[in-house]
């Protein structure tokens, strides 16, 4: 459960205000215990990459990364839209072309310890770790996890295009934006073993929500960014979505709520997400450069915002942040000093955090701090993010890392329903103990006051998010630039922990494509003639209706041979042959879709 704009609203001036009844444990503001050693910033960075891992939804998690997670809610591929809310009856035979009334909305990520699909969280975490990896070059390299970055930004992309709907000129339809709502927190068990209904909430262009779309832009064209030069078709198909969500939203400006219950709200100025999205379009060679420019304190393009921090739906920070890494000019950097002190900073003896998961807060001014630094781990800006990531990774009155699996004390009480199911009949109001370790996920921690309690009910304290951890690496990336950090002690970790499949290999940045798959794939040509027809499709639904004429037995006899069944896994689910292929071939060739795999 999470309650970001709620209580961030509450929380204005410094952050260093205690939020929390003096009831629970507490300690003296600025209190610290010094650790004999610097702290592992690449182990931390490496190991804050399985907690995607952790909260991945749909197929191809089974033997992944992780030894505990399966794939769950596949029947998020069959999601009914005779109870689409929202839904825009004309976008009918795009979104279902073939009547069944049902459409894919597998895959994606979970929110946080609960089970929801919201885009705009998904789209604000890849946006962040694109972020991270643009504002540090080479950080991850040093970490040792550039893959399974790459891996983690993939789903997201994934997900963001397949939910979203472009019509034969290009333009967005209609977008799912959120899949299952607050009805989910009536289940505490894991998402491997629920079978609830989920439902499902549409953006059109009468009910839109331009925040929505500028951070699903903006993770799309980042995305792209990052991949542009390894693979670069993938990266062409993340900055065409881009561009048309990013059209979508300017286009028809909104603010529509539907969903999001109390535990979501946007803030209706839309142009931060706007411009971040233009960021990267911009640095893409997409388009231009950005047109907003501080003109004040506080001030863009003579329009105030309240200068709060980077979040999921304010992101002033974060563009100004790179937009001084890109052009090096010093507005930027006084709207980032700005925007900093009105946020009591990133002082070098004291932790200032406070709010609904206060070291998420706490890792954001740490980004804007590390912009300021400019690469100098002298500067009193550099020293200051140290001391509060350090805070974080154990340095405080508990001895905890609130970045779970790292050091060697954290936690055990998550509020996490894959982690952390029970017995079966427990509900998080009996404080389960963690089943699993739930390696690399930021919880909220303590704040400026020392104001934390170790219990599973008490979420604010003790649950993980996508925006969570996105900030954590905006922070930590910098950081292992500046200060360095032994990758090798990452490898010790994966292999003692029963949690994490040690064997698992991501695909590597510079080879994208799964080595089970050749590079002479026509995708479509499932009979191997050279060409992309209906007989194709005719084809793939004969060897699964009669596997024992056309068997899909991978043998060179049988009606598809093996290079056939590679051509034909073509509706971007990657789960071997099925009719779904056949339908994304049909779908390709009346020029309902124009790409094959299926995005």
């Amino acid at each position: 459960m999470l309650n970001h704009s709620k209580i961030k609203k509450a929380v204005t001036g410094i952050l260093s205000t205690a939020l929390l009844a003096s009831s629970f444990t507490s300690i003296g503001a600025g209190t610290a215990v010094s650790a004999a050693d610097d702290h592992n910033y690449a182990e931390a960075l490496a190991l804050s990459m399985y907690f995607y891992d952790a909260n991945a939804c749909g197929t191809g998690i089974t033997d992944g990364p992780l030894t505990w997670r399966g794939d769950c809610h596949t029947y998020d591929q069959e999601a009914s839209l005779s109870s689409a809310i929202n839904f825009d009856s004309s976008a009918k035979s795009l979104v279902d072309p073939d009547g069944d009334g049902k459409v894919d909305l597998s895959g994606g990520y979970h929110d946080a310890g609960d089970h929801i699909k919201f885009n705009v969280t998904i789209g604000f975490s890849m946006t962040g770790l694109a972020m991270s990896d643009y504002l540090n070059p080479g950080a991850y390299e040093k970490a040792g996890c550039r893959d399974h970055l790459i891996a983690n930004l993939r789903r997201g992309a994934d997900y963001l295009m397949k939910t979203t709907f472009l019509n034969e000129s290009g333009d967005v339809k209609t977008i799912c934006y959120l899949v299952s709502d607050e009805s989910d927190h009536a289940f505490w068990s894991a998402p491997e073993t629920q079978t609830h209904n989920r439902p499902t909430y549409w953006l059109t262009s009468s009910k839109n929500n331009s925040v929505f779309c500028g951070e699903m832009a903006s993770a799309l064209a980042g995305t792209a960014l990052i991949l542009k030069e390894s693979d670069p078709e993938y990266a062409a198909e993340c900055a065409k979505y881009a561009k048309a969500i990013h059209k979508f939203g300017n286009a028809h400006t909104g603010n529509m709520t539907d969903g999001q219950g109390s535990m979501y709200s946007t803030d209706a100025m839309y142009q931060d997400e706007m411009a971040i999205a233009e960021f990267f379009l911009w640095q893409l060679g997409e388009g231009s450069k950005p047109s907003y420019t501080p003109t004040g304190n506080g001030c863009y393009n003579n329009t105030y915002y309240d200068y709060y921090l980077f979040c999921w739906d304010k992101v002033w920070a974060g563009y100004s942040t790179l937009m001084y890494k890109a052009t090096g000019d010093s507005a930027f950097a006084k709207e980032m000093e700005f925007g900093l002190n009105n946020m009591g900073g990133c002082p070098t003896s004291s932790y200032n955090a406070a709010g609904w998961g206060a070291s998420r807060y706490n890792c954001a001014l740490q980004m804007v701090a590390l912009g300021l630094a400019n690469g100098d781990a002298n500067s009193n800006y550099a020293k200051g993010a140290k001391f509060q990531m350090d805070h974080i990774l154990g340095n405080n009155s508990r001895g905890y890392s609130f970045l779970i699996g790292y050091g060697d004390k954290w936690p055990t009480h998550i509020h996490h329903r894959a982690a952390n199911p029970g017995n079966g009949n427990q509900s998080a109001a009996d404080n389960p103990d963690s089943k699993y370790v739930l390696y690399g996920a930021l919880i909220g921690g303590d704040d400026s006051s020392g104001n934390y309690e170790d219990h599973t009910n008490h979420y604010q304290f003790t649950e993980p998010a996508l925006d969570y951890n996105a900030c954590f690496a905006l922070a930590c990336a910098g950081l292992v630039n500046l200060y360095g950090g032994d990758s090798g002690a990452t490898e010790e970790v994966i292999n003692s922990a029963s949690e994490i499949n040690a064997d698992y290999k991501f695909a590597s940045d510079t080879d994208p494509i799964p080595p089970s798959e050749s590079d002479d794939i026509l995708y479509g040509d499932a009979n191997c003639d050279g060409e992309v027809n209906m007989a194709d499709a005719v084809i793939i639904m004969q060897s699964i209706a009669c596997p024992d004429l056309y068997g899909i037995d991978g043998s060179d006899n049988s009606h598809i041979t093996a290079q056939g069944q590679k051509n034909a896994d073509v509706s971007g689910n990657n789960d071997g042959v099925t009719n779904k292929d056949a339908l994304a071939i049909q779908k390709y060739k009346l020029n309902l879709i124009t790409e094959l795999p299926e995005k």
